[in-house]
């Protein structure tokens, strides 16, 4: 049975060959400066993202989100009821993805008023989510 001075030295001399042993310089970045953080931003500050649909009372929604690299952006609807009236709304708001994997992203609007891009996939100029638990579908244009 081995003693636990004999322990102690025999890991004393595993962590000296250990340190011993030629590294490999491998740059690991995490967050800001990670490549999937900036390949993923890159891709979605890249369009203006429009989302169209029809809700269940008739009325028709527009809505454009604009993602910009200093972590702002800007959220732009105009609703248009079954009878022709219009309404516009424009905010501003701060994002920042919300995991690791950039599949979130939270928008800060200011006044503790969040919303929530959920289980994003982002190809072919699509951005594909649940925004605040609902399914919106996002073009991407120029």
């Amino acid at each position: 049975m081995k003693t636990l001075s004999g322990k102690i030295h025999y890991m004393a001399l595993l962590a000296v060959l250990i340190l011993s042993l030629p590294s490999c310089d491998v740059d690991v970045e995490f967050g800001r400066h990670s490549l999937g953080y900036r390949e993923n931003t890159e891709y979605l500050c890249r369009y203006v993202w429009v989302d169209e649909w029809i809700d269940d009372y008739g009325d028709s929604h527009y809505q454009e989100l604009r993602f910009y690299p200093d972590n702002t952006g800007e959220d732009y609807i105009r609703v248009r009821d079954r009878y022709g009236f219009v309404q516009e709304y424009h905010y501003r708001f701060v994002w920042d993805w919300y995991d690791a994997f950039y599949e979130s992203i939270r928008l800060d609007y200011g006044g503790g008023d969040y919303s929530y891009m959920d289980h994003i996939q982002m190809y072919d100029r699509r951005l594909d989510c649940m925004l605040d638990g609902y399914p919106a579908y996002f073009n991407g244009y120029w």
